[in-house]
């Protein structure tokens, strides 16, 4: 069996492709599938289905989470923290505490004097 028409194959399955999008396998072991069991063998057929319960379910399995948190850079997300803390403490430097800072002092005038009296 050829590349060329594995290819061809798969054009015809594009259930196969999703399979591969959502991580449910790869196109390296479908092409083996594909070679060893040719193009009309069951073991297709539960791809299909196992990702068809997948839809069905909307859930997304303990096994899904682990691997996203597995793909997670820990790394990156406390540089990301830390640099919110330096922007917070910034800000809260910036802006006071009370507003009583800001207010200048005013001292009203009484109404029957003039300017320069």
């Amino acid at each position: 069996m050829s590349k060329e028409s594995f290819k061809k194959f798969i054009k015809t399955r594009p259930e196969l492709a999703k399979a591969v999008l959502n991580n449910k396998t790869t196109f390296q072991k479908l092409y083996e599938i594909y070679d060893m069991y040719g193009e009309d063998s069951n073991v297709y057929n539960e791809l299909i289905t196992s990702e068809k319960e997948v839809k069905e379910t909307g859930s997304t399995s303990f096994k899904e989470i682990t691997n996203l948190i597995r793909n997670i850079d820990l790394d990156a997300v406390r540089k990301s923290v830390n640099g919110l803390q330096k922007a917070v403490s910034l800000i809260s430097e910036i802006v006071p505490k009370n507003n009583d800072e800001y207010i200048p002092n005013y001292e009203e005038r009484p109404i029957n004097k003039y300017y320069e009296d």
